[in-house]
């Protein structure tokens, strides 16, 4: 059991630094391109498979340890409902608002997502 719940954790964390690299790639894309929207079309399907990977994986870590939550647990899950909100935010200026309100909130968003991750990660691990 012990073997399967650092497994778990292991990819966790790898996930995690997947979202790390693709939340910068798409930054990257925001800042320099001025046809963004090709790129972070096929870009945003792989940041948000890993943000539900990470998820997936948190949920089964959380019940291999018997539901314990502990502070750590509380800002991971927090961090997610953050980002999750913000991610529908930026859905909706892609679908209903122009380039520049996209350009301009997305710019923010992948700010805030790398700051929220490296942070909690940061907190968790020092904890």
């Amino acid at each position: 059991m012990e073997e399967l719940i650092t497994t778990a954790i292991k990819y966790h964390q790898y996930f995690i630094v997947g979202m790390l690299i693709v939340a910068l790639v798409n930054l990257y894309f925001i800042f320099t391109c001025k046809e963004f929207s090709k790129k972070v079309k096929k870009v945003n399907p792989v940041y948000y498979a890993l943000f539900t990977c990470v998820a997936f994986t948190g949920i089964l870590v959380l019940g291999m340890n018997q539901m314990h939550m502990s502070h750590g647990v509380y800002l991971m899950i927090l961090v997610w409902l953050v980002i999750f909100v913000m991610s529908m935010k930026l859905f909706k200026k892609y679908k209903y608002g122009t380039p520049d309100e996209y350009r301009a909130f997305a710019k923010k968003k992948y700010i805030i997502d790398i700051v929220l991750i490296v942070a909690t990660m940061g907190l968790v691990y020092a904890i």
